[in-house]
Parts: structure tokens; C-alpha cells; sequence
């Protein structure tokens, strides 16, 4: 769901296959101390798991970040 909603609103994004990446998990874990996904970083924040309302205010910060 959240590749898709990103790719809805034109965001670019980089994906990793945790599953055959071990490096890619390890950094994930480090980053959100958790081994589910997704895992979403943006503006400082981590997000586990898929909740539209905040994705769309981390979008948000980076909208504002990129219109200075």
C-alpha cells in the first residue's frame, strides 16, 4: 500500500528487498529498532507500518523543505 500511494502522489522513493538484502535489514532494524515493514524515513521521523495520515504530513515537510 504505501508503494503505491508514494507512487500515486509522484514521489520517488528507494526500495530494498530486506528479504535477500542483509545489509538492507540490518540498517533497518538499526533505523527503526523493529523487523517489519515497511519502514518509511522522512523528515527526521521513522514510520513502521503504513498510516496514511502521517506519511501525508511526512510528504508534507517535504514539500516545505523543497519549496525554500
Amino acid at each position: 500500500m504505501a508503494k503505491e500511494f508514494l507512487s500515486q502522489k509522484g514521489y520517488k522513493f528507494t526500495e530494498y528487498d530486506v528479504t535477500k538484502d542483509r545489509a538492507a535489514l540490518d540498517e533497518m532494524v538499526k533505523i527503526s529498532g523493529a523487523r517489519s515493514v515497511p519502514v518509511i524515513t522522512a523528515c527526521n521521523e521513522v514510520m513502521v507500518g503504513f498510516e496514511r495520515n502521517r506519511l501525508e504530513q511526512m510528504l508534507s515537510c517535504i514539500k516545505q523543505r523543497t519549496e525554500i
